[in-house]
């Protein structure tokens, strides 16, 4: 049985079906006779039952918080499950056992930056990187219905953009480069050839982390049109904030929640 997303079985069409689905063991507790697991995939989270008993009891008594594995059973509905439906579970198989998860309920900014690579799990940052995905997605569709051609600068430069003070500089076989500031002059370059263009790429600088706006590292939006006056500059920045920022409204809510 091929395996069915999570967002997929919460929207009711496989109500009273038997699934199979993967993912991680996202929340778990247990009753005299019934083992809630909560199982979490990149679409959503979904509550699964496993009856004491059963062949599945075994290896669900097993499994931890974050612990990968597959599943199969009946879908039913039910309004005390989060989404609204849970899959009642007779066949469970481990992939991978976890360790215990180091992050609680309560735990400060600071130590969640120093697991960063376990809270891009939570379901908060999950969100996040999708809304991302999605401006990044109507960023390129504003270009593209404006007749920009999106281009691909080096990440190397040989000279300053922005100011030398701020350059990140390494070693390039036997020459000195640095990392890009910007991709300003290469596409400065290209509009005698392409007219519009624009990239979406990183820049470096090497600025002293004094307030929030200054970063030694972010994604720059850039772009360059021949022949463009300062007010054809003006109107086109305001048009794509506006473009983005109507777009992402109309993004579902479930999408746009940011509940952990």
């Amino acid at each position: 049985m091929p395996y069915t997303a999570v967002d997929s079985i919460l929207t009711g069409r496989f109500a009273g079906k038997k699934v199979s689905l993967r993912g991680w063991v996202y929340r778990k507790r247990e009753s005299k006779d019934t083992m809630f697991l909560v199982i979490r995939d990149a679409s959503g989270v979904i509550q699964c039952t496993v009856k004491r008993g059963s062949k599945a009891w075994k290896d669900a008594e097993k499994v931890t918080v974050e612990s990968s594995l597959s599943l199969s059973g009946t879908v039913k509905a039910d309004k005390r499950a989060p989404g609204g439906y849970e899959v009642s579970a007779n066949k469970l198989e481990v992939v991978g056992l976890s360790e215990v998860f180091p992050i609680a309920k309560d735990k400060s900014e600071t130590f969640l930056r120093d697991v960063r690579h376990l809270w891009l799990r939570s379901r908060k940052m999950n969100t996040i990187m999708k809304i991302r995905a999605e401006v990044l997605g109507f960023i390129h569709e504003f270009f593209k219905k404006e007749g920009f051609v999106e281009v691909s600068p080096p990440m190397f430069i040989s000279s300053a953009v922005e100011g030398g003070s701020t350059l990140f500089g390494l070693k390039y076989f036997d020459d000195s480069m640095y990392l890009t500031q910007s991709a300003q002059l290469h596409l400065e370059v290209l509009i005698y050839s392409l007219e519009k263009v624009y990239c979406v790429a990183p820049s470096f600088r090497a600025e002293k982390s004094r307030t929030i706006r200054h970063l030694t590292e972010f994604w720059h939006v850039e772009s360059e049109e021949a022949f463009s006056t300062l007010d054809d500059l003006m109107h086109l920045e305001e048009q794509l904030v506006s473009y983005v920022c109507q777009n992402s409204e109309e993004m579902p809510k479930r999408t746009r929640s940011l509940g952990a």
